[in-house]
């Protein structure tokens, strides 16, 4: 059997809950935050060790040190947290743009050559309606408000979902390309009306059963990633329609709930994505008795 090739597109978290760690992070790293701190829980231990400064003295100098960080660190966070976010946004937009460049068109034609015709059109179609889905997010928000960021990262965030599954597909096709299912499927026949059957016919039976199990199981995890992708393209549909009502003043949902609606679409996708978990390919995955219908 050929070796699969590893290394597909990677994962990235544009989450709000990954924005709002991204920002804490930068907030706590910041030197004008860590050094007052470290400097103050230094001074309050070392001072009454080290010189004649009395334990009270070392104590509220260590506790200054923290209190200045800690109010840095507050500003920091609470005034300028969106900026953090948006930074972190833009990071993760740049991330995205290399990753779509780099694996976008080469999925295209592993998957043709692989002969998966449905996965080879999701690429293109995985890039329209993203990019359809940017340009009405576009239109309904304005690029500089954190709410836009966070849908077009959330977005992303289900077209990188897409792009894995069909990297996916392409490393279970690989596994099985020199498996002859129909000649395997007529050895299992053959094997299973002789009688009787020897040691060296029962063995030859077991193995082509494994490899008609590993053909058979293989194409049905195909299926359900192509199926997953399939639900991707909805949802990007569903979500664009939700924002268009944004602009449509007989809506019946007030524009924060349409907002909610929205994002609660793109963050369904994502969260089943990250729920799959489909099994790897074994070759003990035998199906049935192995005989193709």
């Amino acid at each position: 059997m050929s070796t699969p090739q590893t290394g597909g597109p990677q994962s990235l978290d544009m989450s709000e809950a990954a924005a709002k760690r991204a920002a804490l992070s930068d907030t706590i790293q910041h030197p004008l935050t860590l050094l007052p701190t470290v400097a103050g829980v230094l001074a309050g231990i070392g001072l009454p060790v080290l010189t004649t400064v009395s334990i009270p003295v070392g104590a509220g100098i260590g506790l200054l040190g923290i209190f200045v960080g800690g109010l840095h660190w507050a500003f920091r966070y609470f005034a300028g947290g969106d900026a953090c976010m948006q930074k972190f946004y833009a990071e993760r937009h740049e991330e995205f743009q290399k990753l779509k460049e780099a694996k976008a068109e080469q999925l295209a034609a592993d998957l043709k050559k692989k002969g998966c015709k449905r996965g080879q059109v999701q690429v293109g179609q995985l890039d329209e309606k993203f990019q359809n889905l940017v340009e009405v997010f576009g239109r309904v928000l304005s690029p500089s408000e954190l709410t836009y960021s966070r849908f077009v990262g959330t977005a992303e965030q289900v077209y990188t979902s897409g792009l894995e599954n069909l990297e996916r597909i392409v490393v279970l096709l690989t596994n099985i390309d020199d498996i002859d299912r129909d000649e395997v499927g007529d050895q299992i026949t053959a094997l299973t009306g002789k009688k009787p059957r020897n040691v060296a016919d029962e063995r030859n039976l077991t193995a082509f059963k494994r490899q008609a199990g590993v053909f058979d199981s293989t194409e049905q995890e195909v299926q359900e990633l192509l199926a997953q992708n399939e639900e991707a393209l909805a949802t990007m549909d569903e979500t664009g329609q939700a924002a268009l009502r944004l602009k449509d003043r007989s809506a019946s949902l007030s524009p924060k709930e349409t907002m909610e609606e929205a994002m609660r679409l793109l963050g369904d996708m994502v969260a089943r994505a990250k729920r799959s978990n489909i099994p790897a390919v074994t070759l003990d995955a035998a199906v049935g008795d192995g005989v193709k219908k």
